[in-house]
């Protein structure tokens, strides 16, 4: 066994930044093991705390474990943070129970008998005047969810627990991760370490004028993470949500990020957003439709990603989405979710002038759809994309259905549903179907034509198709043998001029399906444009020549990597 230990064998620098991330049973448990271990671990400048309640407890006997564990984590912590010889540099504190009732038991133990708040203890030990990184995270599962059990869906975290840092002075502190706190107390900003880089706040809400001044007394703050955050201000109201946001003094929040290069706001519970933040490369948002309004230009934007989640009672996504990128028109990497294709399908000349901005620099985009409208709107949607992209290189759609039954959340990991397909496939390839029947097969299932998608074939003369398009990636269901998906791979295949790689993924179907595949008919090779030059079954790829004057001479159809 000893010569399978190859832990042991790496370099003392390597397995101290292993066991700098291990919670503190687990690193006690390998000191008895080796002493270089336990020596590493206690040099490693890392206390990770954490305590788990598992769901087998009865409502009493979690509540009784709660408020028993409550000392023993306490005596935990004090003995883990005084061996680290006083130059703990990463603190993480992880508590996680089934029902949020329970959690001040934890925490706070018999408040009768004068027990100790367990997170005041823990951050206030001498041993962490030298912390560099802070991280606590205690959530209850019973307060993870409000809303829909559906990705697209609204889900709002709520805290579960108060915090106070004011009194607190962390003078080298680098990273600040805060997850399921309500009315989080920050320090002042005078009080504040000025050496402060990132700054993570999950799942709870703060005061938005503290919060505005310990970033301004930050000048090294160049990562902001907020998620399901609301931020508390003297205008939280309903009246601030729908409203346009013409600058930032309408909007309902304003944060100021002078120093930020990179910020994510995800599932925030607040109206309109605006955002003074000029040297900002990376931007990230996912939440409902909202306004937004970027007061300073950020020339070195670089990705974006916006994420709109559906909303139930009023729609304002194709509107509030056009007029969010309006920010972000100089970005080379644009990443788009949505929840149906129709939020970005803009007609008529004049919404088009009014909402449509072009994108000069945009070189890649992505766009996913959960829905997708008819083949008309879904068009119009990629014609305005492909509209405001004139040098766009790489190209990535995910159209892809998320519709559920009863019977798929009932057990989706009963085989005997896909039995009857598992048969069929096998079946067929024991008998070693003929080519020729498999040529009859597909002249009955391919032997129509597919066809042009009127909204794109009168506009082939985008920028992009004639001079930049050389890469596309699709992926969609087979509904039938014209559907939406299947028309996109001819469009893409006869009219982007400097096309060299496509990469399909046309859901997932029976193995016979995938071996009869007819790439050659989606992309119309049987025309005067387009000739099958190869075909690999192996590697289910297919190479194509084109003959048509000013395009490349071929280019290859492959599968989509997963």
């Amino acid at each position: 066994m000893a010569a399978d230990d190859r832990l042991s064998d790496l370099p003392d620098d390597l397995l101290c930044r292993i066991l700098h991330f291990v919670p503190v049973r687990e690193a006690a448990s390998t000191s008895l093991l080796s002493r270089r271990w336990g020596s590493l671990w206690r040099s490693s400048g890392a206390v990770n705390l954490v305590e788990h309640v598992n769901n087998d407890e009865t409502p009493e006997t979690a509540e009784l474990f709660c408020s028993r564990r409550h000392g023993a984590f306490l005596r935990a912590a004090d003995a883990a943070l005084a061996s680290s010889c006083g130059h703990v540099t990463r603190l993480a504190v992880d508590v996680e129970v089934p029902n949020g009732c329970w959690i001040g038991k934890f925490l706070n133990g018999d408040e009768t008998a004068g027990n100790t708040d367990v997170l005041d203890a823990v951050v206030s030990h001498p041993a962490l005047r030298r912390l560099e990184e802070l991280h606590l995270r205690v959530v209850a599962s019973d307060h993870s969810v409000y809303g829909s059990l559906m990705e697209e869906e609204v889900r709002w975290n709520i805290g579960i627990y108060s915090l106070s840092l004011a009194s607190l002075t962390f003078e080298t502190l680098r990273a600040l991760d805060i997850t399921g706190c309500n009315m989080l107390d920050l320090p002042a900003a005078c009080a504040f370490p000025r050496r402060l880089e990132t700054l993570t706040l999950r799942h709870g809400d703060v005061e938005l004028t503290r919060l505005q001044r310990v970033i301004d007394a930050s000048p090294g703050l160049t990562t902001l993470h907020f998620e399901s955050v609301f931020f508390i201000t003297d205008n939280n109201s309903d009246d601030h949500y729908h409203g346009e946001v013409v600058d930032a003094g309408q909007a309902c929040v304003h944060l100021r990020c002078p120093a930020a290069t990179s910020l994510v706001l995800e599932l925030d519970r607040s109206g309109g957003i605006g955002i003074d933040s000029p040297k900002l490369c990376s931007f990230r948002y996912k939440g409902l439709p909202r306004p937004l309004y970027l007061k300073s230009p950020a020339p070195d934007m670089t990705v974006v990603s916006l994420h709109f989640i559906h909303q139930m009672e009023e729609d304002t996504t194709r509107v509030n989405f056009w007029r969010f990128t309006h920010n972000f028109t100089d970005v080379k990497i644009l990443k788009l979710v949505v929840h149906n294709l129709v939020h970005l399908a803009v007609a008529g000349k004049a919404s088009r002038a009014e909402l449509l901005r072009a994108f000069p620099n945009l070189e890649r985009l992505l766009l996913e759809a959960l829905e997708m409208p008819t083949v008309k709107k879904s068009a119009v949607a990629i014609a305005n994309l492909l509209r405001c992209c004139p040098v766009l290189r790489d190209l990535t759609l995910k159209l892809i259905r998320t519709r559920w039954t009863a019977s798929d959340w009932s057990n989706p990991y009963d085989k005997s549903r896909f039995q009857p397909d598992f048969d069929n496939s096998i079946d067929h390839f024991k008998r070693r179907t003929s080519n020729a029947s498999l040529n009859n097969e597909n002249s009955d299932r391919h032997g129509d034509e597919v066809s042009d998608i009127p909204a794109l074939s009168r506009r082939r003369s985008f920028t992009c198709l004639q001079s930049s398009l050389r890469k596309v990636n699709l992926k969609f269901e087979l509904s039938t043998l014209d559907c939406f998906g299947v028309q996109l791979v001819k469009f893409f295949a006869q009219n982007a001029m400097v096309l060299e790689e496509m990469c399909i993924d046309s859901g997932n179907r029976k193995l016979h399906d995938h071996m009869n595949l007819n790439v050659e008919r989606w992309v119309g090779a049987d025309s005067t444009k387009i000739s099958l030059k190869r075909k690999n079954f192996a590697e289910s790829s297919w190479e194509f020549s084109r003959v048509l004057p000013g395009s490349t001479t071929r280019f290859t159809v492959l599968p989509l990597e997963r």
